[in-house]
């Protein structure tokens, strides 16, 4: 059944008529869908329904019940995510309800596969933050209730009551999608609340969704929306036509792997094509074409952001054969390496001229001279002969003096002759450190600052081989992009400057580590925070 905006009264006296539908929309069992009153029980159309109390915001403010409000409670020191419900899974998903013309999609899963729920008690349970939450927590423990009371301690959904208004219905998933604009309008919203009793969801959505919110209640789903037609359309699509079947979307997900407590989806390539529309980069990167996909998950101890792009414009993925981010020392606090700066520095380059010239003027042709001139090297040619195929950039454990070290397989006369610049260059580059260069073997370079951590960073090695790096970096093997940082080591380093309760909670994680891979058409990613 469809209803009108929250607070919204039909005319007095007046009925729809029975068998009559509106013009989008039918419910997934195919009866008619009529209009209703949030909170008015079916048989009273007759009689003018009550005037609610207004409520302050408008629009989809329940949007926070499924989302912020897993934020507000965090992972780390909001208790169990998981340890609440029992070890069951599976069951209808958000997309199966959503159409398959949504082009952007994001699920948020409080019941997902037992291993995961498993994973993430014992990831949680690690963290002093969250041991007194997961003390009166038990796997069958609700942890829709402990959202909805964070909530409404922030001073969200006044007067609802949550063991009359909600746990009747509400389930354990939540979709986001968008939607083309009506008639080349901007995109809308429809959030997709799973439903456990549809009776029960007709009287309680009226409270728990916000002002000029419109909701069609369906057996398994409630879908919400700020347009009417908007939602009736949705779910009429849906039926015939949901997200869950649309060829990409599908493939996406297959080659993502398992879901996890959340993920999210988009068509690039849909997506800007609305960027007319909205007046702005919708995709955030400047990339028009490709599918996204994520999903952040749980791998035994570890917490894992998992991603893939598919159908990238070819020749547009490095080739990902590895860095040298592992010959590194083991003593390194922090790294970031990636395979093919120099070519990507050549491709990009014409893009970042143009862009700099537009944002900087005069100032940016300035600056190149500036640089041609103190260095001696052309921009972008010996400038990618320098940084090399192999680049890295460390960072040694010392807190009293930064140590930095960049590690390069480029042209080490051209090196030699940027490290000389900023030694006495007169344009003021010898306020800066001093640096010293060393061979480190196989045609690499090493440039650091202080004295001697050329050296450290020259003869030692290990880093790859290290137990934190492998778990945190398990494909390091085959990416062309790496990042690292010892957590265990930044706390060790640095952790007389942190208060008490941070330390405490950051003592148990190890390491995180990012890592980037592709080949063709497609391109995968991981980021993963490891504990000890």
């Amino acid at each position: 059944m469809t209803m009108p905006p929250y607070g919204q009264q039909p005319g007095y006296g007046q009925q729809p008529g029975y068998g009559q539908q509106p013009g989008y929309g039918q419910p997934y069992q195919g009866q008619p869908m009529y209009q209703q009153p949030y909170g008015q029980p079916a048989g009273q159309w007759g009689q003018a329904p009550q005037q609610p109390t207004p409520r302050s915001g408008s629009g989809l403010k329940w949007l926070a019940f499924g989302t912020a409000g897993v934020l507000s409670l965090g992972l780390l020191g909001g208790g169990a995510l998981f340890a609440y419900s029992k070890i069951n899974g599976g069951g209808p998903q958000p997309e199966e309800a959503l159409p398959a013309s949504a082009f952007a999609f994001a699920k948020l899963d409080l019941d997902p596969s037992a291993d995961q729920k498993v994973d993430a008690f014992r990831f949680a349970r690690k963290f002093p933050g969250a041991q007194d939450p997961l003390a009166d927590m038990d796997e069958d423990g609700d942890l829709r209730k402990e959202i909805f009371e964070e909530l409404q301690e922030d001073g969200e959904f006044e007067g609802v009551d949550y063991a009359q208004d909600v746990e009747p219905w509400l389930g354990q998933r939540v979709g986001v999608a968008l939607l083309p604009g009506t008639d080349g309008g901007e995109p809308e919203v429809v959030m997709a609340l799973a439903s456990t009793d549809q009776d029960a969801a007709t009287q309680g959505i009226g409270k728990l969704a916000g002002d000029g919110t419109y909701c069609s209640v369906q057996p398994e789903w409630v879908l919400c929306g700020e347009d009417q037609g908007v939602v009736d359309k949705a779910v009429n699509e849906a039926a015939s036509a949901p997200l869950s079947e649309a060829d990409g979307f599908s493939q996406d997900m297959s080659d993502l792997g398992e879901d996890g407590i959340a993920t999210a989806w988009m068509d690039g390539t849909r997506a800007a094509e609305l960027e007319s529309v909205i007046g702005e980069d919708v995709t955030g990167s400047g990339q028009s074409q490709g599918r996204y996909a994520a999903a952040l998950r749980f791998d035994g101890p570890t917490l894992e952001l998992a991603g893939r792009v598919n159908d990238l414009p070819e020749g547009s993925v490095p080739a990902g054969d590895g860095t040298s981010i592992g010959k590194l020392p083991t003593s390194t606090l922090a790294a970031f390496s990636v395979a093919g700066l120099d070519e990507s520095l050549r491709k990009a380059w014409p893009d970042i001229d143009k862009a700099a010239r537009e944002s900087l003027g005069d100032e940016w042709q300035e600056g190149l001279d500036d640089f041609t001139s103190e260095t001696g090297l052309s921009v972008p040619e010996d400038v990618a002969k320098a940084v090399g195929s192999e680049t890295t950039v460390a960072l040694g454990p010392d807190a009293d003096e930064p140590k930095v070290a960049f590690v390069s397989n480029g042209d080490r006369g051209l090196i030699d002759k940027v490290v000389g610049s900023t030694q006495g260059s007169p344009s003021g580059y010898s306020s800066g450190p001093v640096f010293e260069v060393k061979d480190a073997g196989d045609g690499r370079t090493v440039v650091a600052t202080p004295s001697g951590y050329a050296d450290e960073v020259a003869g030692g090695s290990g880093l790859g081989d290290s137990d934190a790096f492998k778990d945190a970096v398990p494909d390091a093997d085959k990416a062309g992009t790496v990042a690292y940082a010892d957590i265990s080591k930044i706390v060790e380093t640095f952790g007389s400057d942190m208060d008490d309760e941070t330390r405490a909670n950051l003592e148990p994680l190890s390491a995180v580590g990012f890592a980037m891979w592709g080949e063709g058409d497609q391109a995968e990613f991981t980021l993963r925070l490891t504990t000890k």
